[in-house]
């Protein structure tokens, strides 16, 4: 047993249902062709080679009826394989299994009378075992009892002592390598299978590690807001989008006020701590179309798609409102002071120089304040 141990491949757990209704489907596809193959070869067989009405014709135009028979049903059941229960999917395969075998020995046993072989049976056991792939117990027990069938029948059919023990023997040995060759199939399935498993899953894994990589060199390490490279590129996106759409955008910088005395007093551990959380403030008040990214040191940019300068105004006076009021860590309290451009046909130096001028303008009238460059059409529809 130990010798044919790598021959009876076991199927992992973890994949054992959707390796069965791939097989399944395999093993049904097949079956329709030999069903196919069947039902045209043998009434040809029985119309050319074979006198009509003798027992021969009989048998082949029997067996042609048994593959018409069931070539729907294992379509339909190649067709619904994951929605059949496992024990009605064995059972069709082994029904339409054990009636090869048994077309095979009867057409074994009648060739006695010319012809002392079992050529026909040998067809049918290593097709079923080239081509259909089972468990190792129920290939042993399908390959076994047709074999015994045939052996206990034989006598009945061929008279000749010394042939009747040439095919037993021929026959059991034929058995016993079909089912090798069978079992060998069915452990390059599995372990087909199981590759295959194993290069998708190195595959997600290598995509999320890539995914992984991409927002490490997307975002600020710090705070995880897109870094200064990335939110460059993501205004530029949004630009040309508005250009193209003819929708408004805004640009805010955003600056800590006095952070270098934040440094100073309390540490640069302390600092960073502070601008981990007024990152955090940001992102939690701006809208999901919003970008954040981490400009540099202490400042910060907000992109706002589909948004005037007005309204843009009003989101960062809520958000320095909210920084304003929250306690950092050892008591500190911190202000910031912000810049806001509206797109007005500037490039994106254009509106970036735009915004960095509206926040030196918030620095020098005092800081704490939000200061906006509206363009043209919105200045006048607010003179208005």
């Amino acid at each position: 047993m130990k010798l044919l141990q790598p021959y009876m491949s076991k199927i992992p757990s973890e994949y054992k249902r959707e390796y069965i209704d791939v097989i399944c489907r395999e093993n049904f596809t097949r079956m329709i062709a030999i069903a196919v193959l069947v039902a045209v070869a043998e009434p040809l067989i029985a119309v050319l080679l074979q006198s009509p009405g003798s027992a021969d014709f009989y048998n082949s135009m029997g067996i042609a009826l048994f593959a018409l028979i069931f070539l729907p049903i294992l379509y339909y059941f190649k067709n619904n394989t994951e929605q059949l229960s496992k024990l009605w999917i064995m059972t069709m395969q082994t029904l339409f299994l054990i009636g090869i075998l048994a077309a095979g020995i009867l057409l074994s046993l009648y060739e006695q009378s010319t012809l002392a072989s079992s050529s026909t049976y040998f067809l049918a056991v290593f097709t079923i075992a080239a081509f259909i792939t089972m468990p190792p117990m129920i290939s042993m027990v399908l390959f076994l009892i047709s074999n015994i069938v045939f052996i206990l029948l034989l006598p009945q059919f061929q008279t000749l002592p010394v042939l009747i023990s040439t095919l037993n023997i021929n026959t059991l040995s034929m058995t016993a390598v079909a089912w090798i060759l069978n079992q060998m199939v069915s452990r390059d399935k599995v372990k087909s299978f199981i590759n295959e498993k194993i290069i998708i899953e190195n595959n997600v894994e290598l995509e999320k590690k890539n995914k992984e990589l991409n927002e490490l060199t997307m975002l600020d390490s710090m705070t995880n807001l897109l870094n200064h490279k990335n939110s460059l590129r993501r205004l530029k996106e949004e630009v040309d989008r508005a250009k193209r759409i003819a929708y408004p955008l805004s640009v805010a910088m955003v600056d800590l006020d006095n952070f270098k005395l934040v440094n100073d007093t309390y540490g640069h551990q302390i600092g960073d701590e502070v601008l981990i959380q007024v990152a955090q403030i940001l992102s939690e008040n701006c809208r999901a179309t919003d970008t954040v990214g981490r400009y540099g040191g202490e400042e910060f940019i907000v992109i706002m798609p589909d948004t005037n300068g007005q309204d843009a105004a009003l989101l960062l006076e809520r958000i320095q409102t909210c920084i304003e009021k929250t306690i950092f860590k050892e008591g500190i309290h911190v202000t910031v002071s912000c810049g806001i451009s509206e797109l007005s046909g500037e490039s994106v130096h254009g509106i970036l120089k735009s915004s960095d001028i509206m926040l030196y303008e918030a620095k020098k009238k005092g800081k704490n304040r939000v200061e906006v460059q509206l363009n043209k059409n919105t200045k006048s529809a607010a003179i208005k």
